[in-house]
């Protein structure tokens, strides 16, 4: 009787961890499931900044002059810029 049992116990537990359903397999996905989560919620944060970021352009005039002085280097008329070297 151990003669049969045994041979099918081993080949059902190598089955259960090597199978296309298997173990390993679960383990794997519930990583990549746990990754994409992550990615998840970082694009989320990133939507609601650029969302906020959206709203202050469409309305804010102050935002609108910050953001073109600083990455347009736009300047009003009368005033001077000074640039320093930096070493």
């Amino acid at each position: 009787m151990l003669k049969i049992v045994l041979p099918i116990v081993i080949i059902t537990g190598l089955l259960s961890i090597f199978s296309e359903r298997g173990l390993i397999k679960a383990y794997r996905l519930a990583n990549e499931r746990d990754e994409i989560k992550t990615k998840v919620e970082k694009l989320k944060r990133e939507n609601q900044y650029l969302r906020g970021e959206l709203a202050s352009l469409r309305s804010d005039k102050h935002y609108i002059e910050d953001m073109a002085r600083r990455e347009l280097g736009f300047v009003r008329e009368g005033e001077t810029v000074y640039r320093f070297r930096q070493e």
